[in-house]
């Protein structure tokens, strides 16, 4: 039917054609922006990311600003460090001149006076950004002056949207070598901090496995921490470690860090005491108070079981109690005992020599083997094997059963004794040892002995010398000279003459040669701060890096796909105009029916 008041063709027509228009923007905005989600209402979840990720971006790109600020600074410290650092070398040079007989020493004097007022103006312009840390003024009057000063080295949001900062710390008042304020400063009370001897993965428990250790077997730390009145033992074994380590054959040094502080903050002393590493890598405790009243005691613990080994992380490992002997073997593969073949293993428990023989025999007696057959017994089926044959009391020499035990776990099996002290013993031998696993050798348990323990205790806030390396006092002149300190910025020579003078230049070349260990130690720690700057700078800019293709992914528009499907919706909108003029048209065409 046809209507004068209803054109259902150009309804349709410019239905269609406002359709295509929408999507002819949106695409157009696509190109036009580069984005394929633009604004929220294009995809909120999207959107909401990206913009987060931007936020953090710029966060992170002050940070980098920052760390740039800081390291011109290091630099313009270092610098100056090493220019004085030559200095002090020809200034040592010239006073040991001055010891030779005939030396005029008022001469020297005039050339150790310029190196002096060298070494002065060196510190004094070693200015970057209004900081100098060579040459300060540390007085109360002095609101500007920070002991310690901190570069921003890191941002993050942790899950509840809170901004964390991390700080790379210039210790200023371990570097500085002039100090205009020549009374003292204030320094703050300590914690009572307790460092290990050695490295984490310099310890034998974790550089055997290339920074990793295995706590799969009977391996176990356990140690005693007390804090006043209050005593907690942390304990870390398989057992303790299988909810925070993915391998417990490989144990990292953060997941071991994160395992020994899950279990102090699950004690009474949570919030009191934390571990951590410190810039050598050592196991650190580190108590939450500061002060000489906060005590901290570290003690090697008892092994929570007969069957546990304790291995050293940096505390040692003797107890007061005696130790059972513990062999683990390296990774063994599945056993073929189908046929004639056989595996053959000696155990001494210090009593009764086993000779173990495995073969399909023996496979054949397991009660309910864990194995798919006897060409692949595994090592669960071996210990089962093993074990049966330790406990016959009719087989040995004597005959008797064996003290000694074998467990499975982590791929490698373990043999103990049940005996402790010195008189316990697992020895192996036997053609096949090597096939278990183990070295034909002797292991004993331990005896009783002194238990490892160390104490710390923090410092209350005091003072200490205020001024640097160079203008700090170092020494004093003979009566003869009219006594009187010297500092290396104000050494005079001139008028040290005789025996006591020749004493006295000595004393102040030794004096300048200790000056020159701590000037290259604090160059040492600028270069060490150095390295951690420019390292975060590489991750920072790293990590912007990433966060702009995270943006990219989830907003960036595919140009090429958009660049077709603006010709096509740029021709559908062409061929919607014609049809909606065809239809407009179609009222005329009922009026030639009235002529």
């Amino acid at each position: 039917m046809t209507s004068l008041l209803t054109n259902i063709s150009a309804m349709t027509a410019l239905t269609t054609l406002k359709g295509i228009n929408s999507q002819l923007d949106a695409t157009s905005n696509r190109v036009s922006t580069g984005q394929r989600v633009s604004t929220a209402s294009d995809n909120a979840a999207y959107w909401s990311i990206a913009t987060t990720v931007r936020t953090d971006n710029a966060s992170l790109s002050a940070v980098k600003d920052s760390l740039g600020l800081g390291s011109s600074a290091v630099d313009t410290a270092y610098n100056g460090l090493n220019s004085i650092l030559s200095d002090m070398q020809n200034l040592r040079a010239k006073l040991q001149t001055a010891l030779q007989p005939g030396v005029d020493r008022a001469k020297v004097q005039t050339e150790v006076a310029a190196l002096q007022s060298k070494m002065k103006a060196t510190a004094d312009s070693s200015n970057s950004s209004g900081q100098n840390w060579l040459s300060v003024n540390s007085s109360a009057s002095n609101t500007g002056y920070q002991a310690t000063q901190k570069v921003v080295a890191g941002f993050s949001r942790d899950s509840g949207g809170t901004i964390n900062f991390s700080m790379i710390n210039v210790n200023v008042q371990s570097i500085k070598l002039y100090d205009t304020n020549s009374t003292s400063v204030t320094t703050a009370a300590t914690n009572a901090q307790i460092v290990g001897t050695t490295s984490l993965t310099g310890t034998a428990a974790f550089s055997a496995g290339a920074g990793t250790a295995d706590f799969s077997g009977p391996n176990e730390v356990s140690m005693t921490l007390t804090l006043g009145a209050t005593a907690t033992t942390v304990s870390l074994n398989a057992a303790s470690l299988k909810s925070a380590a993915k391998d417990l054959t490989k144990v990292t040094t953060d997941e071991f860090l994160k395992a020994v502080n899950n279990q102090i903050s699950a004690s009474s002393l949570s919030g009191k005491i934390s571990a951590g590493l410190d810039d050598a890598g050592r196991l650190t405790f580190t108590t939450a108070d500061t002060g000489a009243s906060t005590s901290l005691n570290v003690t090697v613990a008892d092994p929570s079981a007969t069957n546990k080994k304790l291995i050293d992380v940096g505390f040692g490992t003797t107890t007061g109690v005696a130790t059972s002997a513990i062999v683990t073997g390296s990774t063994v593969s599945s056993f073929n005992l189908s046929g004639a073949n056989t595996r053959v293993i000696t155990i001494n428990d210090g009593t009764t020599a086993k000779t173990v023989t495995l073969n399909a025999a023996s496979y054949a007696a397991l009660g309910s083997p864990t194995s798919g057959g006897n060409t692949a017994v595994n090592g669960s089926d071996v210990a089962a094997m093993i074990n049966t044959q330790l406990a016959n009391a009719a087989t040995g020499t004597p005959a008797g059963a064996s003290k000694v035990t074998a467990a499975f776990a982590g791929g490698r099996l373990t043999l103990s004794s049940s005996d402790t002290g010195t008189a316990s013993t697992v020895t192996i031998g036997g053609a096949d040892a090597a096939a278990f696993g183990f070295a034909a050798a002797t292991t004993n348990g331990l005896a009783a002995g002194t238990v490892v323990s160390r104490t710390a205790s923090g410092t209350d806030a005091g003072t200490t010398q205020a001024q640097g390396i160079l203008d700090t006092n170092v020494g004093t002149y003979n009566a003869q000279f009219g006594g009187g300190t010297y500092s290396i910025a104000n050494i005079d020579i001139s008028k040290l003459v005789g025996t006591n003078g020749d004493a006295d230049l000595s004393a102040v070349i030794t004096a300048v040669d200790k000056a020159i260990a701590k000037v290259t130690d604090a160059g040492t720690k600028l270069g060490a701060n150095k390295t951690q700057i420019d390292g975060q700078k590489t991750f920072v800019d790293t990590l912007m890096k990433a966060n702009d293709r995270t943006i990219g992914i989830l907003v960036d528009a595919d140009i090429e796909e958009e660049s077709t499907k603006l010709k096509a919706l740029q021709t559908q909108q062409q061929l919607a105009v014609q049809a909606l003029s065809i239809a407009n048209s179609g009222s005329q065409t009922v009026l030639s029916l009235f002529r």
